[in-house]
């Protein structure tokens, strides 16, 4: 009752334009007829389906006209989505931590950003365009973010599949003091790891194989360091670099001189490629180890991927009104 609270539902049906006038078509009767169909026997297959469990929940006898106008508003999936963010608040509880002495227990929240892909019918290609238009010309794709020490998604943005990845980071917040990104080289950016720096936040970001910064310093993995590579570019050395053994760096990109980010490279036997990882946490606090350590958390989005992928109901467009929608609410404050 938390969750669906009729008050508090009404109230931001009202202030999203869901509800004009109050009559026999309630926010919370209508989205929970929504809920009981969709998650229910899987008879369901037509908007009049919907509709006949609507006036089965509720007692009523509405016309399908006056169902449907309330079906094709606007409004609608905006406030699905409220009411779904207000459920996982609730919900939430914090299902991993770190030991007092971890370094990584100084942060509030660990934030991993990601995007799984999902196709759709291929009549929604004009509104969701797939980028792999021979095999799935519409499709869509999930930009989220997790929050790692609670389990759960804090933020989501569904796009078309063609959406870069970068284009759905989520808003800043003034300060990110006590707070850790996990991202994968997808999101590789320069201006966004300057910003968070200059935010007091924490980043471990995967980086691509096209990277070239001056190196400024490095140390070897046994603590040696290695003053032959300062000033060198990263891909005038990297074939003299050990592969039995990671290697710690400083390095810089023009135009950021300011910013001086770690980098930390080892090399992927299976794979045969070497592997980047750049970060700003501080090298005495958190050690090589770690970081590499840290970034493979990033894992548990993939899982929270998967669990979602096998639960995904997708409703054929059979006379609904489908628009494409770009709700992202910021949820960092």
């Amino acid at each position: 009752m938390t969750c669906f609270d009729r008050s508090e539902l009404l109230s931001m049906a009202e202030q999203l334009g869901f509800t004009i006038r109050q009559r026999d078509i309630r926010p919370l009767d209508f989205i929970l007829s929504l809920i009981d169909a969709l998650a229910g026997d899987g008879n369901c297959d037509t908007q009049a389906d919907l509709h006949r469990k609507f006036n089965e929940l509720t007692g009523l006898n509405v016309s399908y006209r006056s169902w449907a106008n309330q079906a094709k508003k606007d409004a609608l999936p905006t406030l699905i989505l409220w009411l779904w963010v207000q459920c996982l608040e609730i919900f939430s509880r914090k299902v991993m931590a770190f030991d007092e002495d971890s370094p990584f227990s100084e942060f509030e929240h660990i934030l991993i950003q990601d995007g799984s892909s999902q196709a759709v019918y291929d009549a929604l290609k004009e509104a969701f365009l797939g980028r792999f238009s021979t095999v799935s010309p519409a499709a869509v794709e999930l930009h989220t973010t997790m929050d790692l020490l609670t389990n759960n998604l804090v933020r989501v943005q569904l796009t078309e599949d063609t959406r870069s990845e970068r284009d759905c980071l989520p808003p800043l917040p003034t300060s990110m003091a006590y707070i850790l990104m996990l991202m994968d080289a997808g999101y590789f950016e320069l201006e966004l790891f300057a910003a968070i720096d200059d935010r007091e936040g924490s980043f471990i970001c995967k980086a691509p194989q096209s990277i070239n910064p001056t190196i400024l310093s490095a140390v070897r993995e046994d603590g040696k360091n290695l003053n032959r590579y300062k000033g060198q570019k990263l891909k005038d050395v990297l074939s003299g670099f050990p592969k039995d053994q990671c290697l710690d760096l400083d390095v810089e990109w023009p135009g950021f001189k300011a910013w001086p980010f770690r980098l930390v490279v080892r090399w992927n036997d299976k794979k045969q490629k070497w592997v980047f990882v750049v970060t700003n946490l501080n090298r005495v606090e958190f050690t090589l180890s770690d970081v590499l350590q840290a970034y493979r958390l990033r894992w548990q989005i993939e899982l929270i991927f998967k669990e979602m992928g096998e639960s995904l109901i997708l409703i054929t467009p059979t006379g609904l009104e489908l628009q494409q929608t770009d709700v992202t609410p910021n949820f960092s404050n």
